[in-house]
């Protein structure tokens, strides 16, 4: 049982995804990070709809540099977590003259680099896996990733942990945030700012 203040920079309520993620923003540049969460292990969205990280016909303005830049971090992260990358690429087949038209015009955007639009036969001869009956034509992309975040998301916090200096209060609830005070259910946490990263 905690029962005096322990000082930390930054407190993050939460050790989903966004709360680990900004653990590790700010144990990067430099600050004191304690993560508190209520469960035994992150549960919630973070497992259930989290792994894929998808660039492929993502808004140029608004989105897709910002998923360029998740997918790198992710690459970087992975490696040094050992974290494995279960799937890279995206195919995507299209059986309706608009869909493949829509996949042409997709081939002469700006947001296309990398990318291949492919026959059915040629896509098949890459891919054998693939169902082609009735196909017009197949897009390929080699941006997007995925991780399985039953795995990824524990091997993260581990790897904060243990590598990275990150405090981890499991099976602690916190039931007022007053920066610099934390109240929780095994006592008093002190910490300069707090990030409250709650479930879903």
């Amino acid at each position: 049982m905690i029962t005096s203040a322990r000082e930390f920079d930054l407190a993050v309520v939460g050790a989903g995804i966004l709360g680990l993620s900004c653990a590790l923003a700010a144990v990067r540049r430099g600050l004191k990070v304690v993560v508190i969460e209520r469960n035994v292990r992150a549960r919630g969205a973070s497992v259930r709809n989290f792994g894929l990280v998808t660039i492929t016909g993502q808004d140029r303005d608004t989105v897709w540099r910002r998923a360029c830049r998740s997918r790198e971090l992710w690459q970087q992260v992975a490696k040094e977590a050992r974290i494995p990358i279960v799937h890279q690429g995206l195919w995507v087949a299209a059986r309706r003259p608009e869909s493949a038209a829509l996949l042409d015009a997709f081939m002469h955007s700006d947001t296309a680099e990398g990318c291949e639009l492919l026959t059915p036969t040629a896509a098949l001869q890459r891919c054998p896996k693939l169902h082609t009956s009735g196909l017009r034509a197949v897009l390929w992309s080699p941006h997007e990733l995925r991780v399985e975040s039953r795995d990824a998301i524990p091997a993260l916090a581990g790897w904060l942990a243990g590598d990275l200096g990150v405090t981890f209060q499991w099976e602690t609830a916190v039931h007022a945030v007053e920066p610099p005070r934390l109240e929780t259910s095994r006592g008093l946490v002190s910490a300069g700012a707090a990030a409250v990263c709650p479930g879903g």
